[in-house]
């Protein structure tokens, strides 16, 4: 019973991390940015890192002042770019800029006191310790974004499946592709406090990869990656806590078992069901 009250509130966060980024996945995969989420992740990460060697103290309202600002000149670049049709794809772009958020954070990092612990919580997250106030505010936040979404479905959903027919419809696409980015960008800077850069990246990519093994339809495909995601985060978080080891890393390498699991389990029947 100690236990399940200890586990109660890594739950909780693994729940709404998989609920919002389960369906940020399914864009990622449709739009061929596999690694946007990570990108993002460091760019917001590295505003959390000149607070820090600011020593502007964590929570404090210049952090997130700071991470935004990143987010902002980011999603701006990227729906820039894809608007504009540069001959580098914006995968190589992303890549890019994931390796200069990186290299910045790390020398700008590298005198402060604690750097070592910072880069690693950064990395591998801190979920276990995740407190009720940080899952309410993030799922606050989710949920705005969410209704944003839901309720301008069509364009977000279009821009996602067929970028050019908006575009030649007349949708302002730069303008919905800022939105997407900025929206995603914001949460990822909460997702990041909570589980750290890997743990945001495999909620957002896996859960989106499985559900494409089943469905094209944007429906069962959230449903099921919510299912796959709430799932293995069960079974992390309850090894974890018998072998003693961190939370993140444990669901992440769960994650990845899973989707291997279920390619073999469907290359087994498609092989099964060809006919001779």
């Amino acid at each position: 019973m100690e236990g399940l009250i200890f586990m109660l509130p890594p739950f909780a966060a693994c729940l709404t991390l998989v609920g919002i980024h389960g369906y940020f996945g399914i864009h990622v995969l449709k739009r061929g940015i596999i690694f946007i989420d990570i990108a993002m992740a460091q760019i917001a990460a590295f505003g959390v890192t000149l607070a820090f060697v600011l020593n502007i103290e964590e929570g404090h309202p210049l952090t997130y002042l700071f991470s935004l600002v990143f987010v902002c000149v980011a999603a701006y670049l990227f729906a820039a770019l894809r608007c504009k049709k540069p001959k580098i794809c914006m995968e190589a772009v992303i890549g890019i800029t994931y390796a200069v958020a990186t290299t910045a954070a790390v020398i700008v990092i590298d005198k402060a006191a604690g750097s070592h612990e910072h880069i690693k919580e950064m990395i591998i997250g801190s979920i276990l310790w995740v407190q009720w106030p940080e899952i309410i505010k993030s799922l606050v936040v989710y949920a705005v974004i969410g209704g944003v979404h839901y309720i301008f479905r069509d364009k977000f959903i279009g821009l996602s499946e067929k970028y050019e027919a908006q575009k030649q419809k007349g949708t302002k696409v730069m303008w919905w592709d800022f939105i997407f980015y900025l929206t995603l960008g914001i949460v990822v800077m909460h997702s990041v406090r909570i589980g750290g850069i890997l743990i945001v990246f495999a909620f957002l990519i896996i859960p989106s990869a499985i559900s494409a093994l089943f469905s094209d339809q944007w429906r069962w495909r959230i449903l099921i990656g919510w299912i796959a995601g709430t799932l293995v985060s069960i079974l992390g978080l309850f090894l974890s806590w018998n072998l003693d080891v961190p939370s993140g890393p444990v669901v992440v390498l769960f994650l990845a078992l899973f989707l291997v699991l279920v390619i073999l389990i469907k290359s087994f029947r498609a092989q099964k069901e060809a006919p001779v």
